[in-house]
């Protein structure tokens, strides 16, 4: 045990901060008598970075001693940069000062100095998490061991394995590796195969790979199947009684043609010069309740994950594509906004109830989009009873639209791909995606919706979850706005930035060479839209209050804002949410959608590399997505697959690159290559494994 007198003489042999230093040792006091929560206690404080464990029986006070707690993001030349809450700078980390530690791992870090006078530089002291314990990658064998070539390329350890922990594998399978013993000066990390994937040239271990790499959970277990189950019952008829009933109604779903959950449905009347808008979300949060295994399970995922043939669910199908899936001709349970709307789409009444609905309607996008816009006779004839809702919904839309946009609405519109899968996982093509105004009448819908819930639930003094997107950081802001006036577009931003210059310019753009270029710019300038239980509205979409609550069967966040609406409903104080319990919400979901979004990506990226290795030789035209010192990065523009030529292969001339113009220009005959600028390519060489297209320029 650790005695009061050896923790107290090693903090005070260190300057420290006074009200740290009386903090830590006035609880350490009050513990010390009941070793169990003395050591929880330590254990916290080491957690949490507040002291540091030099040895067994020595600690420092971090902040005495000038350290730092963060997340250590690795890179594959070996060195890192470790990423710390509220310091505004990472501190780089050179290869010999990684002391074992590796890529993801919460550490402990000392600033020796700064690079170039301006970046911080440090050394890492101590390893206080490790995230790594299994790691996806390529096994490759020698005669008497063999070692696992990892497939995250920020983890530059290849991992020992003895022949006798091997699994029995073979050169080129895709495995798991547990790691046993962790890297030190000089050494590789050590482990055991636990899992064989299979060969990685089999397009379906792809998706096991890259699943095991970021730690998804695909599988639910008996008890929260069973739960499901139990759940999805028929509605009993004294809950019918205490809704409202929309059964009678013209309600339909509109989604993709290979949609199976169905959370939204909607319905339209007009009365007195009025628009009467009725979105319908299913009701999960009836069949998901607080304290249940259902519902940690659904916390823990935090959302579905969508990519190409294949989706992981949030909740079970009973639930998910059965009882809350808005079928049609079946009686479902809903959250219903009912939002009464002037011929301007001013908002005049709201409406928040708990309801029963009955679909009359399984639309899709492109048959609604034949309906209203291309005034497709036939189908109008077809669906004749929801034609005339259809062009009057399509009307409100555009209205809704017009207004969203007068208000600073940002609207970034970049063309959108997706990867088309056989039946084995195997690339056969990249199509653009076409956004019609079915798309748009159904997201104008869903965002005035999200937007008078949360505006409700704060002003009626509720704690709950907000969709938050900051304001842009004016530095960020200021990179971008020299950029677009060198093309000769004025723009002139304030500090109190107004989204609304933002947006006139984007439609200034509209139809430019430079559209594509000027919105992705944009975008990379703004901050990541979060979860949070503090109101501080949504930059982008220029709302004061914004909350996610159209898609509960797919979005845990959107599940609790529907328990707390209830309490709105049903004038139950005592059944506030517990705000501590919201903001575990904000924060943990805010990682796990940061996590799908890149489960996603890498999927996509490594199916439009495998796409475009059957291309190897061939010439394409693309344009110019990126430019840095090292070479141009070139989207094909029939294929949308990304590359790059790297400057060594541009021979024609020295190339130097101008960092303020997002330009590589050459030294003698002045040849310009900008961000927007077409070219025409020829593909090199495409490694797979290590996900990397390089280009060449061609005549």
């Amino acid at each position: 045990m650790i005695t009061n007198e050896t923790f107290l003489k090693y903090l005070t042999s260190e300057k420290k901060g006074p009200a740290a230093f009386r903090d830590i040792m006035k609880r350490f006091n009050f513990y010390k008598k009941d070793k169990k929560r003395l050591d929880r206690f330590l254990s916290g404080l080491i957690s949490e970075g507040k002291i540091v464990r030099i040895s067994n029986d020595r600690f420092g006070l971090a902040e005495a001693m000038d350290l730092k707690v963060g997340v250590l993001t690795g890179h594959r030349n070996g060195f890192g940069f470790v990423i710390v809450e509220g310091l505004e700078q990472d501190i780089f980390i050179p290869p010999p000062m990684m002391n074992g530690a590796m890529h993801g791992d919460k550490v402990v870090t000392r600033i020796t100095g700064s690079k170039d006078g301006k970046k911080k530089e440090g050394e890492i002291i101590r390893v206080l998490e490790r995230v790594n314990n299994e790691i996806v990658g390529v096994y490759e064998e020698s005669k008497h061991f063999g070692f696992v070539v990892p497939d995250d390329k920020k983890i530059w350890h290849n991992i020992y394995v003895h022949k006798s922990d091997s699994l029995n594998s073979k050169t080129g399978q895709k495995v798991v590796v547990k790691v046993t013993e962790w890297p030190e000066r000089g050494m590789n990390p050590e482990g055991k195969i636990i899992e064989v994937l299979g060969f990685k040239l089999d397009p379906e271990v792809d998706f096991k790979a890259i699943i095991r790499q970021y730690n998804i959970r695909t599988e639910f277990t008996p008890e929260v199947i069973a739960e499901a189950k139990a759940a999805a019952v028929n509605i009993p008829e004294e809950e019918i009684k205490k809704r409202k009933d929309f059964r009678r109604d013209i309600v339909f779903t509109i989604d993709g043609e290979d949609a199976k959950d169905f959370d939204d449905a909607v319905s339209l009347k007009e009365e007195n010069d009025e628009y009467i808008l009725g979105v319908h979300i299913a009701d999960v949060s009836y069949y998901v309740k607080p304290g249940t295994a259902l519902d940690d399970e659904g916390f823990k995922r935090g959302n579905s994950i969508y990519f190409p043939n294949h989706v992981i669910p949030m909740l079970p199908e009973a639930l998910s594509n059965e009882m809350c899936s808005l079928r049609p001709d079946e009686d479902r349970l809903t959250m219903s906004a009912i939002v009464r709307l002037s011929t301007a789409g001013e908002i005049r009444g709201v409406e928040l109830v708990k309801s029963i609905i009955r679909s009359k309607r399984r639309m899709t996008y492109t048959k609604v989009s034949k309906i209203v816009e291309d005034k497709d006779l036939k189908l109008r004839e077809e669906y004749s009873d929801i034609t005339p809702v259809l062009d009057k919904m399509l009307e409100v839309a555009k209205i809704l639209n017009k207004k969203r946009f007068k208000d600073g609405s940002i609207d970034f519109d970049l063309p959108e791909s997706r990867i088309v899968l056989d039946a084995h996982d195997a690339p056969l093509r990249c199509e653009k995606v076409v956004r019609n105004w079915a798309h748009r009448l159904i997201e104008e819908f869903m965002l005035l919706t999200n937007e008078v819930v949360a505006t409700q639930i704060f002003r009626h003094g509720l704690f709950s979850v907000y969709r938050v997107h900051d304001v842009p950081d004016y530095a960020d802001l200021i990179e971008f706005q020299r950029f677009v006036n060198s093309l000769g577009y004025p723009l002139k931003l304030k500090e109190d930035v107004d989204p609304k210059l933002i947006q006139a310019l984007l439609k200034k753009i509209k139809g430019t060479p430079e559209e594509e270029l000027i919105n992705n710019l944009a975008l990379r300038s703004m901050k990541l839209a979060i979860y949070s239980t503090e109101a501080r509205g949504h930059f982008a979409l220029a709302k004061k209050y914004y909350s996610h609550f159209t898609s509960p069967i797919r979005r845990y966040p959107d599940l609790a804002v529907h328990r707390v609406l209830k309490v709105l409903i049903d004038r139950e104080p005592k059944g506030k949410y517990p705000e501590g319990e919201l903001m575990k919400i904000a924060k943990h979901c805010s990682l796990t959608e940061r996590i799908a979004e890149e489960v996603e990506e890498e999927i996509v990226k490594l199916k439009k590399i495998q796409l475009i290795n059957n291309y190897a030789g061939k010439v394409f035209d693309g344009s110019i997505t990126g430019v840095q010192s090292y070479g141009i990065f070139v989207e094909i523009t029939s294929l949308m697959v990304e590359g790059l030529v790297h400057v060594s292969s541009m021979d024609d001339d020295y190339y130097t690159f101008d960092e303020k113009q997002y330009t590589i220009i050459g030294r003698n005959k002045k040849r310009r290559f900008r961000l927007g600028d077409k070219v025409r390519i020829k593909v090199e060489r495409v490694d797979v494994d290590k996900r990397q297209v390089d280009f060449i320029l061609s005549k």
